[in-house]
């Protein structure tokens, strides 16, 4: 079961990635970690105040606008030093540049769990290589998008074979280049989808 191991990566020392779940199931799971659970990843200023705010008397508010980003993210090396924190949130693909740095410059001292909900981006991939990345047979989602365009082209093709067979002369004009046409529109409408 995913839930065991997680928890076996966790014990480890090693930070876990999850696709498509969400986290927020797996806070409940017994690993001896503090943990702290962020609602967003972006700013990073305002990440890196958030969990240092955990540790500290001072308001999020008071760091935010007191530090900067580095001095922060020093703060919170310093404060978290030989203890076991799991940082945990949600759509790690969501997460800036920034984001990712401080995440990276935070990791010796601490751990990470977070979800994969959807496609990363070339900045995050120094962080993936850092994170054990955990799937749930159940949950893999297999596109069909490109059979379906295949077998819809077969048809388009059988169709326009048989129509241009059967006409001749302008008719048979018309109808092919409307069908091409309609052809291109269709390729067209698949690229801006994705």
């Amino acid at each position: 079961m995913i839930e065991n191991r997680i928890t076996d990566a966790l014990n480890e020392g090693k930070s876990v990635a999850v696709h498509y779940k969400d986290v927020g199931e797996y806070m409940e799971l017994d690993t001896g970690h503090k943990k702290i659970y962020l609602e967003n990843v972006n700013p990073a200023k305002e990440v890196a105040a958030e969990i240092l705010s955990e540790f500290s008397t001072a308001s999020r508010n008071t760091i935010y606008k007191k530090y900067t980003t580095n001095e922060i993210v020093q703060e919170i090396r310093k404060k978290t030093k030989n203890r076991n924190i799991l940082i945990v949130f949600n759509d790690l693909q969501q997460t800036s540049k920034s984001s990712v740095r401080v995440f990276l410059d935070i990791m010796e001292n601490l751990q990470i769990l977070c979800s994969i909900r959807g496609g990363t981006k070339k900045h995050h991939n120094r962080l993936l290589k850092k994170l054990v990345i955990m799937k749930d047979p159940e949950d893999e989602v297999i596109d069909i998008t490109l059979p379906i365009v295949i077998f819809a082209g077969s048809i388009a093709f059988m169709a326009y074979l048989k129509i241009a067979l059967s006409l001749s002369g302008f008719m048979a004009y018309i109808v092919l280049a409307s069908i091409w046409f309609a052809t291109i529109i269709a390729r067209t409408l698949l690229w801006i989808k994705k």
